[in-house]
């Protein structure tokens, strides 16, 4: 195993529903200590001032029982650029500080971190490795069809409101497509494991 002062970063990316979380998921499976920055997210929409924040920007209707929901939030900024530029301007800085305390104070040899809008908000100079899930929209709009009960409409804002699959291939380090079955993304990844041993560290910028 690696030898180092800090952890060997790797970010997992990639479009809306092509993929990233079973990718990580099989991260997961083979031993690595896996984060993700949805679920940071998630905690930091449970703080006081951000709740406070944020209904006041969108008004009460975002709430349920005095937390967000955010069903009702998504609803509002996947139709609104302005939206959407305001509630990440808002949780985005908390995130990367939640990220950057995981790594200072971890002691393993590597670290995943499931990051959806790596390249959109210009991170990947933070990870020694940055691999990215691509998919065709016509498989991510019917996975999130049968995983979310989402409308194609709402389907298609969210990847709207992300950077363009080629944009992202040609910033990743590694691009694995997710078009197939089960079984052939899991050949992929499992050659990409003895490829990650043989990776050396690089000089990462810090998230804060």
């Amino acid at each position: 195993m690696k030898q180092h002062k800090r952890p060997f970063l790797i970010a997992v990316t990639g479009s809306f529903a092509s993929g990233k979380t079973l990718v990580s998921k099989w991260f997961e499976e083979q031993g690595f200590t896996v984060h993700y920055t949805d679920k940071l997210g998630h905690a930091v929409l449970q703080d006081e001032k951000v709740i406070y924040i944020l209904a006041e920007k969108f008004g009460n209707e975002i709430l349920e029982n005095g937390a967000i929901s955010r069903k009702k939030l998504g609803e509002i900024v996947f139709d609104s650029t302005e939206n959407l530029k305001f509630l990440n301007s808002i949780l985005h800085p908390q995130i990367r500080s939640k990220t950057q305390a995981i790594i200072d104070s971890s002691r393993e040899d590597y670290l995943v971190f499931e990051i959806p809008l790596l390249f959109e908000n210009n991170l990947q100079d933070a990870f020694d490795l940055t691999i990215n899930i691509s998919a065709s929209k016509e498989n991510r709009i019917s996975r999130s069809q049968k995983r979310d009960k989402m409308k194609i409409t709402q389907i298609e804002q969210r990847i709207k409101s992300q950077m363009s699959d080629y944009d992202k291939q040609k910033l990743a380090d590694i691009n694995i497509e997710n078009n197939g079955t089960i079984d052939e993304l899991c050949s992929r990844l499992e050659n990409l494991f003895n490829i990650i041993k043989k990776l050396k560290y690089k000089e990462v910028a810090q998230l804060i």
